[in-house]
């Protein structure tokens, strides 16, 4: 086993990213400030376009400050334990990175951190609802500082049921478009 994988295996890894689902109602339980800083460091081991680490988070976890969110931010469902506001950081682009690699490179740390808060038996649910100039101010965030997700957080309250999903059999071709089945000998 590669030694900079520890000790989860494939499965054990592959079962984390197959049971993983949206969480929008959580417990009163409380975050471990450890908890949230090892899912805060996986999510900054993303992988970013040219490394250009494109972003910045913001981390809410007051009780005021969250009731704000909340009121703000039709998507914010629930009442999370912490909030991790997901940016793009337009000060560390340069011409060339204009062209929504930025979100992307936001988009997969913020994947990251989901699948890492599933790991340690957190819930969480990308949001995109909500409103970007009042959540700006909100925060205190400067002009080039683009607000993309607002990631809630917290221990789900009850059941996580997995959304359904559509067939392998309709969205993987192999070699070429439209081909549903492996070609022989491959």
């Amino acid at each position: 086993m590669d030694e900079r994988c520890g000790e989860v295996s494939p499965e054990s890894f592959v079962r984390v990213v197959r049971t993983r689902s949206a969480v929008r109602s959580y417990t009163d339980a409380p975050i471990d400030s450890r908890v949230l800083e090892e899912l805060l460091d996986a999510m900054l081991s993303a992988p970013t376009g040219s490394n250009a680490q494109a972003w910045s988070f913001v981390v809410v976890r007051g009780t005021s400050a969250l009731r704000r969110l909340r009121a703000f931010s039709p998507g914010l469902v629930g009442k999370p334990r912490a909030v991790v506001v997901a940016c793009v950081d337009g000060s560390r682009l340069d011409m060339a990175s204009q062209d929504g690699a930025p979100d992307l490179c936001v988009t997969m740390a913020v994947n990251t951190l989901l699948l890492s808060a599933h790991a340690y038996g957190l819930g969480a649910c990308p949001v995109t609802s909500f409103q970007p100039g009042l959540l700006r101010v909100l925060l205190d965030m400067p002009e080039d500082i683009k607000p993309v997700f607002m990631v809630p957080l917290g221990y789900p309250a009850g059941d996580r049921p997995m959304s359904e999903r559509r067939p392998r059999s309709e969205v993987i071709s192999y070699e070429v478009f439209g081909r549903r089945a492996p070609a022989t000998g491959a």
